[in-house]
């Protein structure tokens, strides 16, 4: 399940939603134990929305230096990738140019295996997927790609997903 970073909105609704239901609830209690019944109820649903942020903060925390670590490792090959990918038709990816698309296979694989984590926000993962797409157009890239994937070292990744 991929982490979406939309998802902050939905805590104070998630707070709200359980104190209106502890209020409402609260009428079936019996009258002598309803205020310290709510009061824990109330507590509880305070509680754990307090976690849920929390763990939505932390996921944040994570997801903006994975962000930053993926984007400068692309930034590195970006160049150097859109000269591979921009060569004339006729001539063969070489060696260095099969070693530098390693290196973005691996930075995909990566990204992916955070993304299946749930570390990886939901937009972010669909432009990583576009870009993917955009170097897979080059036929020879693509075959280098499936070559590459049908090792199985790549956490389970697939261009195709």
């Amino acid at each position: 399940m991929m982490f979406d970073l939309q998802h902050k909105t939905k805590f104070p609704v998630i707070f709200v939603v359980g104190c209106i239901a502890v209020l409402t609830a609260s009428f079936l209690f019996n009258p002598t134990d309803r205020l310290s019944v709510v009061i824990s109820l109330l507590t509880a649903v305070g509680g754990t929305t307090a976690f849920l942020y929390s763990k939505h903060s932390r996921d944040t925390e994570l997801f903006i230096d994975l962000f930053r670590n993926f984007n400068a490792r692309y930034d590195k090959l970006n160049e150097r990738l859109n000269e591979i990918y921009n060569r004339p038709p006729d001539v063969k990816l070489t060696a260095v140019d099969r070693d530098i698309l390693c290196d973005y296979f691996n930075l995909c694989a990566e990204e992916y295996l955070f993304g299946n984590a749930g570390f990886i926000d939901v937009a972010v993962w669909r432009a990583w997927q576009a870009g993917m797409s955009y170097f897979a157009k080059d036929p020879e890239i693509l075959d280098f790609w499936r070559n590459e994937l049908e090792q199985g070292s790549y956490y389970g990744f697939t261009i195709f997903q």
